[in-house]
Parts: structure tokens; C-alpha cells; sequence
């Protein structure tokens, strides 16, 4: 199961990097592009429709979190 906390982490950071308002399906699958391109191939012998698969859900999971927690706070700090 440590590969999934990698992806998670990776997910969230990637994710706060490609963050700006709007553009969320371009967004993801930026997203997903990076995650994809971070990761040796030969670590992640998976399936690429089942990989496609975990990414979208991961990648709402995570962003969720984000935008209620993460996020929020940064932008009230931001916004002072």
C-alpha cells in the first residue's frame, strides 16, 4: 500500500500546482499527465485503463479535501 500514499502524495501536489479557477476536466487530466510522467514504468506495472481509472477518482478525492481544507485556509491568509 505504499504505492498508494506515493500516488496520493504526488496527486496533491501536482494538483496544487495546476490549481487556478476554472478549466477542471483540462486541469485533471494535466494532472495526470504529470503523474504519469513522474513515474518509472517499470514500478507502476499496471494496467493503463484501470490506471486511468484509480486517477480519476484520486485525483477528485484529493482535490475535494483540498478545496475544504488546504485551500480554504490558503486563500483567507492569501486574501488578508
Amino acid at each position: 500500500m505504499n504505492w498508494l500514499k506515493e500516488l496520493l502524495n504526488l496527486i496533491a501536489l501536482f494538483s496544487s500546482y495546476a490549481e487556478h479557477p476554472g478549466d477542471g476536466p483540462a486541469k485533471k487530466e494535466q494532472v495526470k499527465q504529470m503523474i504519469k510522467d513522474a513515474l518509472p514504468d517499470e514500478q507502476w506495472k499496471i494496467d493503463p485503463e484501470f490506471f486511468d481509472f484509480i486517477l480519476d477518482i484520486s485525483i477528485d478525492v484529493v482535490v475535494m479535501f483540498l478545496k475544504k481544507g488546504f485551500w480554504k485556509s490558503a486563500m483567507k491568509v492569501l486574501a488578508k
